[in-house]
């Protein structure tokens, strides 16, 4: 089976990311073919490229002003130049080993997505989405999907063309420009809500779905709402997950301001400590570019990094305890609440 992986990035200010996920690869997968579309390339960029002998600058122009929507599109026109296989992955990763233990074993019909970062969505979520864009549901799925990393094969093109039809929409490109996302309806707040629909519809229920899961195959990093006590604890008793994901906040372009409050700091401190930070700074040497985002910016930051002795598991091992508690605490009081409300009401 003829395979490559897909990046793709049209944001030059993401460009420091983009460098560490091809270092990483080439580190780590530096016999298979990584095709890039990254029309902002410049010549210095283009010089640089030859650190990563396995990445191929694709020539190929896509539509642009689509932001990350256009993975479906990314997806089709390799798989259109004879590749059977594509993985995707998105440049705000980093990858940890060679990933081709992840996808060993998978058929031409099994598509490979992950699982989505920690949140509050009800299990039934992807079905509401499938039932808001009019599809009949033919499966539910546990938790929500995300599209940081995505296999896919010739076998999914219809999958990948209805998928490209529906982010392209008017409706859809419309929300997407509601600047808040959490306020954008729950089917179209982005590509991986639209794929969820899709693949939860009768129409396409009968696809297989390998789901890497969080913590153990990608480690999903955003913010408080990332990397918890008991994924550190794996971590540090010897699972590394293969992919590291830094999404939400991005620390090489963060805004570090200096008065701000608690919980702002709070905040601010543990994306400071962020795993993907630690990690990516093996490959500081070899960007070419400014790397001052990779200090620690606070003192509460710099304590827990030499208190953690810079590892990507203990820097924020104290700060996730306290939010897990929080996050714990705050699930068990609606619980209750819940559970008070089902009660049935005192006869009379």
């Amino acid at each position: 089976m003829k395979s490559t992986i897909c990046v793709a990035e049209d944001r030059a200010a993401c460009e420091p990311a983009l460098k560490i996920l091809l270092l990483s690869l080439s580190t780590h997968c530096p016999g298979v073919e990584v095709n890039l579309f990254y029309p902002r390339a410049s010549h210095d960029f283009s010089r640089w490229m030859k650190k990563c002998p396995q990445v191929v600058l694709q020539k190929a122009s896509l539509k642009s002003n689509y932001g990350w929507n256009i993975k479906p599109q990314a997806l089709m026109c390799l798989l259109d130049q004879g590749f059977d296989e594509v993985i995707w992955i998105d440049s705000d990763i980093l990858v940890t080993r060679n990933i081709a233990d992840v996808f060993s074993g998978l058929d031409s019909e099994t598509i490979a997505a992950t699982e989505d970062g920690l949140g509050d969505e009800p299990n039934d979520s992807n079905a509401l989405r499938a039932r808001l864009w009019g599809f009949s549901v033919g499966r539910v799925l546990p938790f929500g999907l995300n599209t940081g990393v995505l296999r896919v094969t010739k076998a999914h093109q219809s999958l990948l063309k209805r998928w490209w039809e529906l982010v392209r929409l008017d409706v859809y490109q419309d929300c997407q420009k509601i600047a808040e996302w959490k306020e954008r309806p729950v089917h179209m707040r982005g590509d991986q809500d639209v794929l969820a629909a899709l693949l939860t519809s009768r129409e396409y229920s009968d696809i297989p779905i390998r789901i890497l899961r969080r913590g153990k195959h990608i480690l999903q990093f955003c913010g408080v709402w990332g990397y918890t006590t008991a994924e550190r604890i794996a971590n540090l008793r010897g699972t590394q997950p293969t992919f590291l994901h830094q999404f939400g906040h991005k620390p090489w372009s963060e805004h570090w301001p200096s008065e701000q409050t608690l919980i702002k700091y709070v905040r601010k401190n543990y994306v400071d400590v962020s795993p993907y930070t630690l990690m990516a700074k093996r490959y500081r040497n070899e960007l070419e570019c400014d790397t001052e985002w990779m200090d620690p910016h606070y003192k509460l930051s710099r304590l827990l990094r030499v208190l953690g002795m810079g590892h990507s598991a203990l820097a924020g091992l104290p700060m996730s305890i306290v939010f897990d508690f929080g996050r714990l605490t705050k699930w068990a009081v609606r619980a209750l609440r819940e559970r008070q409300r089902a009660r049935p009401g005192p006869r009379l």
